[in-house]
Protein backbone atom coordinates (compact mmCIF):
# COMPACT_ATOMS: atom_id res chain seq x y z
CA UNK A 1 0.00 0.00 0.00
CA UNK A 2 1.44 3.39 -0.97
CA UNK A 3 1.50 6.43 1.23
CA UNK A 4 -1.20 8.98 0.64
CA UNK A 5 -0.41 12.60 -0.08
CA UNK A 6 -1.42 13.42 3.49
CA UNK A 7 1.12 10.94 4.83
CA UNK A 8 3.81 12.39 2.57
CA UNK A 9 2.95 15.89 3.71
CA UNK A 10 3.09 14.82 7.36
CA UNK A 11 6.47 13.17 6.80
CA UNK A 12 7.76 16.32 5.13
CA UNK A 13 6.47 18.51 7.96
CA UNK A 14 8.12 16.25 10.54
CA UNK A 15 11.41 16.45 8.62
CA UNK A 16 11.16 20.24 8.48
CA UNK A 17 10.38 20.37 12.20
CA UNK A 18 13.48 18.28 12.93
CA UNK A 19 15.59 20.59 10.75
CA UNK A 20 14.15 23.61 12.53
CA UNK A 21 15.01 22.11 15.92
CA UNK A 22 18.57 21.50 14.70
CA UNK A 23 18.82 25.10 13.49
CA UNK A 24 17.53 26.45 16.80
CA UNK A 25 20.06 24.33 18.71
CA UNK A 26 22.87 25.44 16.39
CA UNK A 27 21.85 29.07 16.76
CA UNK A 28 21.81 28.77 20.54
CA UNK A 29 25.25 27.13 20.54
CA UNK A 30 26.67 29.82 18.25
CA UNK A 31 25.25 32.62 20.41
CA UNK A 32 26.83 31.10 23.49
CA UNK A 33 30.16 30.63 21.72
CA UNK A 34 29.99 34.18 20.37
CA UNK A 35 29.44 35.57 23.88
CA UNK A 36 32.44 33.63 25.18
CA UNK A 37 34.57 34.92 22.32
CA UNK A 38 33.49 38.50 23.03
CA UNK A 39 34.59 38.10 26.64
CA UNK A 40 37.94 36.69 25.52
CA UNK A 41 38.32 39.60 23.09
CA UNK A 42 37.62 42.10 25.88
CA UNK A 43 40.22 40.44 28.10
CA UNK A 44 42.81 40.40 25.33
CA UNK A 45 42.13 44.03 24.45
CA UNK A 46 42.57 45.03 28.08
CA UNK A 47 45.80 43.04 28.35
CA UNK A 48 47.07 44.62 25.14
CA UNK A 49 46.39 48.13 26.47
CA UNK A 50 48.17 47.25 29.71
CA UNK A 51 51.21 45.95 27.82
CA UNK A 52 51.31 49.05 25.62
CA UNK A 53 51.26 51.27 28.72
CA UNK A 54 53.96 49.20 30.42
CA UNK A 55 56.13 49.38 27.30
CA UNK A 56 55.72 53.16 27.16
CA UNK A 57 56.73 53.46 30.82
CA UNK A 58 59.76 51.24 30.22
CA UNK A 59 60.74 53.35 27.21
CA UNK A 60 60.48 56.54 29.29
CA UNK A 61 62.71 55.03 31.98
CA UNK A 62 65.27 53.89 29.41
CA UNK A 63 65.26 57.34 27.81
CA UNK A 64 65.86 58.90 31.24
CA UNK A 65 68.79 56.55 31.91
CA UNK A 66 70.28 57.32 28.48
CA UNK A 67 69.91 61.06 29.12
CA UNK A 68 71.64 60.69 32.50
CA UNK A 69 74.48 58.74 30.90
CA UNK A 70 74.91 61.40 28.22
CA UNK A 71 74.91 64.10 30.87
CA UNK A 72 77.47 62.18 32.92
CA UNK A 73 79.73 61.77 29.87
CA UNK A 74 79.69 65.50 29.11
CA UNK A 75 80.45 66.48 32.72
Amino acid sequence: MSETSGDLLLTEIEALAAQLEDLVATCSHLRSENEKLRLVEQTLTSEKEDLINRNLEAKKRIDMVVDRLRTAQTS
